[in-house]
Formats: structure tokens, sequence, C-alpha cells
């Protein structure tokens, strides 16, 4: 799973670990999803709606997000939806395939929950200092995209998600087993263990994980899942292979599901 896609996802997780009362100390900046990440603020769009201008700060970290979302907020949830392109950059190439590079990939937004309205928030990522010493390369502005009526949101379910997950999976392990892309066909088959598992093995990215999210072993496991079965990416990966008719639907199927299933984990931590 690409950077952008885990940082939406364990930020959503954290805020209603936050909320719960779980001690968050450390998540920024020491938590593993942002061992690359130099800046991760929360702005304003302009007053004047002209994008030239100053987009004010509303937080300087995600934990400050938090504490300013205060009481009102009930929790967090983790929509996705198509990219959006300027005129200039219309392509007819999938979403999955261009989710390798900066800028392409599904479009989350993070809704901040409140009584009667909600708050859309999306990450911009760019690239800042190639040559820092930490290696701490990204910068990742928050936007105000939206304020909604909270009761016109529609979450993804991870129930539902997982789902079409549990079905696709086989389905594009035997396809890559005719194709002999059998690396790949090892990750769809280990993302399928992963779903069936009712233990979690004790790795430290795991420690570290449910030490700011709480989760479960099913949570645990769905991540886990999700980590192997992600497989698009840049040179290399699974949009370098195959080509046809049933690639391309077995593709869209799985990219489609997991997108739902990181939308659906994230939401599974709301407690309002």
């Amino acid at each position: 799973m690409q950077g952008f896609v885990e940082n939406a996802l364990m930020l959503v997780c954290a805020g209603n670990a936050h909320r719960a009362g779980r001690d968050m100390t450390g998540f920024w900046p020491d938590a593993p999803t942002f061992k690359f990440m130099k800046v991760c603020e929360f702005r304003l769009p302009p007053e004047s709606g002209n994008d030239k201008d100053d987009y004010p700060v509303v937080a300087s970290n995600p934990l400050e997000f938090f504490q300013l979302q205060g009481a009102n907020c009930r929790g967090y949830r983790l929509h996705h939806t198509v990219r959006k392109r300027q005129p200039s950059q219309q392509t007819d190439t999938p979403d999955r395939m261009l989710a390798g590079f900066v800028g392409g990939g599904p479009r989350f937004l993070i809704e901040a929950v409140g009584q009667f309205n909600s708050e859309l928030w999306e990450p911009f990522h760019r690239l800042g200092d190639r040559n820092d010493p930490s290696r701490r390369i990204w910068l990742c502005t928050h936007i105000l995209q939206a304020q909604i009526p909270a009761t016109e949101s529609e979450p993804v379910d991870l129930a539902v998600a997982l789902s079409d997950l549990r079905t696709v999976l086989p389905e594009i392990e035997d396809y890559a087993r005719e194709e002999k892309y059998d690396n790949f066909a090892d990750c769809f088959a280990n993302a399928s263990k992963a779903l069936a598992s009712t233990a979690v093995e004790e790795f430290p990215w795991i420690v570290d994980i449910v030490k700011y999210t709480g989760f479960d072993t099913r949570q645990v496991n769905v991540l886990r899942a999700i980590n192997h079965a992600w497989v698009f990416g840049g040179m290399g990966s699974w949009n370098d292979t195959g080509g046809g008719e049933r690639y391309d639907a077995l593709s869209e199927r799985l990219y489609a599901a997991l997108n739902d299933t990181i939308a659906g984990l994230a939401n599974s931590t709301f407690r309002a």
C-alpha cells in the first residue's frame, strides 16, 4: 500500500483511538506511517477563493488537529473516490495504473464527524528536500474540502468490503498461476490466509500499529491482507504484467475491493 494511502488510514484510526481516550503520545511524529514525512498539517482554503492566496493553518500536526476537533467531534471516517484531475490531465489510464505515481491512485477523504455536520479533509502530498538527512522528504497538507450534514455521509462498511475481497482473491490467484505470475499468486494466497486467520504474528510493525489504533486481531489481519494484496505500483508491480479482458476485469475488481476494504477498516474504528 502506498504511503499516502496508509497515512489516511492511520490518521482515521488514530483519531478514533484518541477520541476513545487512548494514549497517543508519540503518534506524531514517531508512528511508522510518518517515517518519511516532514510535515503533516491542516489548512483552510483561502477566504478569497483564489488558490494563489494564503491557506490559513488550522493545525500543524495530527495531534493538534484531534485536540482542535474536541468534544464536538464524534469520530472519524474514511471515504474514497476517483481522483480529481485538471482538464490538461485527462487520461483514459485507469486509476490503478497510476497508483505508484505522486498524484495518482485513489482519492481519500477524511471525515471529521460532528454532532450535526461533518468536515471533509483531503490530504495533498508533495516532495520536499530530497537530501533531508533524516530522510523525511514528504510534505502533507490536508485541506478542508467541504462541510456537509453528517446524515449525508455514506461510509463503506467493512463486512461488505470483505465479502468482495474474499470473492476476488482466489479468482485472481488462479489467473496469476495460469499466467506463471507465481510471486503475485503467492501475494493473493497470503492475503486470503490472513483474512482466514484467527491469530496474529508478533511483527514489530504490528505492535507499533496496535499501539496507536487499538486494532483487535481481526482488524490486524485485515490490514495484513491489504498489504499482501496491494500489488498496484510502478515498475515491477502487477501493473507491469498481463493484459487482456480477464486481466483488466480482475485487476479492477481487486483494486475496488481493496480501496473499499481500506476505507471499511478505518470506519470499523468509528465508535460514535
